[in-house]
């Protein structure tokens, strides 16, 4: 195992288990996580991470940097994914990532002699994302009591609305505001919905469903 991987994962944590939106990078060193590696991480290996963790668009970070590190950092929606479900291992996230990507991109058969299809329809393609990161993501977010089975529900559905062969754009808009709405209130909305409703609103106005 490599020095970095330990500090990855750690990091992750940290962030994962902090309540604000972007926490403040220099906090990890004060960390229960940081204090539980052997030997502590330096400045220069923490950065190595925040940059590796970055490229792999697991965080996001601020402009401002301190040491040659940026000030403040937090989770992706991928990077929830790989701090709440695979606990902060990167190699298990990019395998599951993997797999997932080859679902969510099939290869198109090639249609010998035929013109291409054009799409009269909108792409549903990123809503279809966001709705199965929602899925993967709610057994990792801490909510009251039930608070995640509307969510789940309505993640469902929008997956399944998307993927029909010819989708219906009014249930389809139906369904992103209901999840949209449902990542606004209650606990959820300072876990999924810092980190997913820029996405989910991108996706939104991809489709042309906002």
């Amino acid at each position: 195992m490599s020095r970095q991987e330990p500090i990855a994962r750690a990091f992750l944590r940290y962030l994962y288990e902090d309540n604000h939106f972007r926490p403040e990078v220099a906090g990890f060193f004060d960390s229960a996580r940081a204090s539980a590696l052997s030997p502590p991480p330096t400045w220069e290996e923490l950065g190595e991470v925040v940059r590796t963790l970055r490229e792999h668009e697991l965080i996001a970070t601020s402009d401002a940097e301190s040491r040659g590190v940026p000030t403040r950092a937090g989770l992706t929606g991928s990077g929830l994914i790989c701090a709440g479900h695979h606990g902060g291992d990167v190699n298990a996230w990019a395998r599951s990532s993997r797999a997932v990507a080859v679902l969510d991109d099939p290869e198109v058969p090639a249609q010998t002699g035929a013109e291409p299809v054009i799409a009269d329809t909108p792409s549903f393609a990123g809503l279809a994302r966001v709705a199965r990161v929602v899925l993967l993501t709610l057994p990792t977010v801490h909510a009251r009591y039930g608070e995640t089975v509307e969510i789940e529900r309505t993640a469902q559905e929008l997956c399944e609305a998307t993927q029909q062969e010819r989708p219906d754009p009014r249930r389809v808009r139906l369904l992103a505001r209901g999840l949209r709405a449902t990542l606004t209130t209650g606990t959820v909305a300072n876990t999924l919905g810092v980190v997913l409703l820029d996405g989910l609103d991108e996706a939104m106005q991809e489709a042309g469903v906002t």
